[in-house]
C-alpha cells in the first residue's frame, strides 16, 4: 500500500558529468526493434492507485518514437487492460518477435509486492507475477535485451536477467521504496532516465548528439537519490546490471536532442 509525502520545492535539472569510451554496437534495424510496456495505476478491489504509472509508460513509447521504433512494434499495456494474463501475452509476443539481431525492450511501471526474498509485479486483476517467473520469460528472448523496472524494491527483480546481451535497470534497491511525483503524475525515476535525460537530451554527458542508456541511467542515478533523501523509508538508489560494455543506443540513426527543460516542482512522494 502506499502513503503519502509533503516534500519541499525541488529544481530538477543540471548535467550530470563524465563521458563513455566504449564504441556502440552497431544498432538493430528498425524491423527488429520490438517494445512490450507495462503501466499500472488502477486496480481491481481496494488496492490503492499509483499516480505516475500510466504516463511513465506514456513517456516510454514517445522516447522509442522518437528513435525511431515503428509504432506497431511497441505494445503498451495499461490499467484495466495489464491483467497478469495480458502481461504473460504481451511478454509471449515479445518472445516471439525476437530474433538473433533484435533489440527488445520491457518496461514496468507500477506496484510491487515483496514476500521475503521474491518480488512481484502487481497487474490491475491482483494476480501477482514472481520475479523468477519474469526473469525466466525474459531468458527466452533472443538477440538483446533491456529490462527497465520502475516500482518499489525493483532490483529484486534481477533473478538471471542481467547478462552480456541484456541490461537491466531498476528505480531502487531491492531493500528499498521508489517515488511518485503525482502533482506530475509520473515516477521519478522515469521523469528522470526517460523525460529527461531520453527524451529531453539531459543525458547527453559527452555532447555527441545522441544519448545511450547507460547516459540516461546515470542522469537519473546521480539525481533519485538527493530528491528522495528526505523520505521516511530512506531514499532510492537506481541499480543497473548487464550488458557488455559498449554504449546501448535506442535510435537506429542519430538525432538531435530537444532542448533541455528546466522543471521548478512542488513534489508530492508516494510510497
Amino acid at each position: 500500500m502506499r502513503r503519502v509525502l509533503l516534500f519541499l520545492p525541488l529544481l530538477l535539472a543540471g548535467v550530470f558529468g563524465g563521458t563513455m569510451a566504449a564504441s556502440a554496437a552497431p544498432a538493430p534495424a528498425a524491423g527488429e526493434r520490438w517494445a512490450l510496456i507495462i503501466g499500472v495505476d488502477r486496480f481491481q478491489g481496494a488496492t490503492r492507485p499509483n499516480f505516475g504509472a500510466v504516463n511513465d509508460a506514456a513517456d516510454f513509447r514517445q522516447a522509442l518514437l522518437k528513435a525511431g521504433w515503428a509504432d506497431d512494434h511497441i505494445r503498451v499495456i495499461t490499467d484495466g487492460g495489464a491483467t497478469a494474463g495480458a502481461i504473460r501475452a504481451g511478454l509471449q509476443w515479445l518472445v516471439d518477435r525476437s530474433g538473433p539481431t533484435s533489440l527488445s525492450v520491457v518496461h514496468y511501471s507500477g506496484h510491487v509486492k515483496q514476500v521475503g526474498n521474491t518480488e512481484y509485479l502487481w497487474p490491475h486483476d491482483n494476480s501477482f507475477i514472481a520475479d523468477t517467473e519474469l526473469a525466466a520469460k525474459v531468458r527466452q528472448l533472443k538477440g538483446q535485451a533491456w529490462i527497465d523496472i520502475s516500482g518499489c524494491e525493483a532490483a529484486g527483480f534481477d533473478e538471471g536477467i542481467s547478462a552480456p546481451n541484456r541490461l537491466f535497470t531498476a528505480s531502487s534497491r531491492a531493500n528499498e521504496k521508489s517515488y511518485e511525483i503525482p502533482t506530475m503524475r509520473q515516477s521519478v525515476f522515469t521523469l528522470l532516465l526517460v523525460e529527461q535525460a531520453l527524451v529531453g537530451g539531459q543525458g547527453d554527458t559527452n555532447r555527441d548528439g545522441r544519448v545511450s542508456v547507460q547516459e540516461a541511467f546515470a542522469h537519473a542515478a546521480a539525481r533519485a537519490p538527493q530528491i528522495t533523501a528526505s523520505q521516511r523509508q530512506g531514499a532510492q538508489h537506481p541499480v543497473i546490471g548487464g550488458w557488455d560494455g559498449t554504449p546501448l543506443f535506442l535510435d537506429a540513426v542519430a538525432t538531435a536532442p530537444a532542448p533541455a527543460k528546466t522543471k521548478q516542482c512542488f513534489l508530492i512522494f508516494c510510497v
